[in-house]
């Protein structure tokens, strides 16, 4: 076996020490002894108990050098080492808390980090609030200030929902258990829409129901909607970290839960008011953009007027033009039909002339060759038709008169 020197003894054991989940990172509660400040601003003391004592360090820059008092108990957080030096164990301190505190926030730290493990504060399970809850459950204390505030402040926003009272301690060693009893209990009333978990202000001891793993587990395992409103602005528990919404006081909480009905109204008039405005504009830019095309139909459009009376007037021209053509086409009608009358036979005949047809073949006789001897003829005279016999031809006078028959 070779041997090792003092510095790898210490490394060594400085490196156990820093990989051990104790010592790596621990918190110690004891009384303080022998307290010195170097120039440097490091801070060194020894913490003890009745049976033990260790020597620690605050360097400058750790949190709460001030709580270090000769004699006071505090609460030491940091982890071991061993200063190669002088060889002597010592905390390596990064935080330093009363012990009272300093207990409480140990828990809180503990249960805070266990709980975020298990995913009781996963934002993918908090769950969206109704906007108008019809019935509104509240845990908390019947005497307590906060019930009155919370009561107020919905009936004023929202005055017809209903409110119904889980009454709880909360406070105390009963209060843990009472609190998540009232959650379950308001599970428990189908009709409740959303629950508040909540109290006023006080000290971190006074708020500590509320970093109990009891109610943190209620509040999980609701099937309601929780809202948390604990203490004022600055108060933050494992409550506020599990509900689906943390409000920083009771009455903020009562704000939450209902919307007001006096701001309802003012915006469904505001609504109104910008719908009426815009529905005017759209309706003016219509009717402009509807003017601005009639205009333009009207400029690339055609006279209708112009072009109906060129149309009536050409109509009237037309009119009048075939009015006269046909007068005058009436006119020579009429003298045609009066030559053509002056030339009818029946007119001729009554002028004192007369027609005469060979009866053998119908034809006229317009002149001695047109008949023979023995040919019968008829003449058409304008009182009548005499006939006769054709005796001779010639030329020049004859004695011989027709023989009628």
């Amino acid at each position: 076996m070779s041997a090792l020197t003092v510095s790898d003894i210490i490394t060594h054991l400085n490196h156990l020490l820093s990989v051990d989940e104790i010592t790596s990172d621990l918190c110690i509660i004891g009384e303080v002894s022998r307290v010195s400040t170097a120039s440097s601003g490091h801070s060194y003391f020894t913490i003890k108990d009745s049976d033990s004592s260790l020597d620690c360090a605050l360097f400058r820059g750790g949190v709460g050098s001030e709580h270090i008092q000769q004699g006071s108990e505090i609460l030491v957080f940091g982890k071991v080492s061993i200063y190669g030096k002088s060889g002597r164990l010592q905390v390596i301190a990064n935080l330093i808390q009363p012990s009272g505190i300093g207990l409480l926030q140990a828990k809180f730290e503990e249960m805070k980090t266990r709980l975020e493990k298990e995913g009781l504060f996963d934002v993918s399970r908090k769950r969206n609030l109704p906007k108008f809850p019809r019935v509104i459950g509240v845990v908390t204390s019947e005497d307590a200030a906060a019930w009155e505030d919370i009561k107020t402040t919905i009936t004023n926003r929202f005055p017809k929902v209903e409110i119904h009272l889980s009454h709880s301690l909360v406070q105390g060693d009963a209060a843990p258990q009472q609190i998540s009893e009232a959650i379950a209990l308001l599970n428990n009333y189908s009709e409740v829409d959303v629950i508040i978990v909540g109290r006023g202000g006080g000290s971190v001891e006074d708020l500590w129901a509320f970093n109990e793993e009891i109610v943190a587990r209620a509040i999980f395992s609701s099937k309601i909607p929780v809202v948390t409103g604990i203490g004022h602005e600055t108060d933050f528990s494992i409550s506020d970290m599990v509900a689906d919404f943390s409000a920083s006081t009771p009455t903020a909480a009562a704000v939450v839960v209902v919307p007001d009905l006096l701001e309802i109204n003012q915006q469904i008039l505001n609504f109104k008011r910008r719908f009426n405005h815009n529905l005017s504009l759209e309706l003016e830019k219509h009717k402009n953009n509807l003017s601005l095309k009639i205009n333009t139909i009207n400029q690339l459009s055609p006279d209708f007027d112009y072009y109906k009376f060129r149309i009536d007037e050409s109509m009237i021209k037309i009119d009048t033009l075939f009015s006269d053509q046909l007068r005058n086409i009436t006119e020579k009608i009429q003298r045609f039909e009066e030559k053509l009358s002056d030339l009818s036979p029946s007119n001729t005949i009554s002028r004192g002339y007369s027609i005469v047809q060979n009866k053998k073949n119908g034809n006229i006789i317009k002149s001695k060759d047109d008949v023979e001897p023995g040919d019968k003829f008829s003449i058409q005279v304008s009182d009548g038709i005499i006939d006769g016999v054709a005796e001779r031809t010639g030329n020049g006078s004859s004695n011989h008169q027709p023989q009628l028959l």
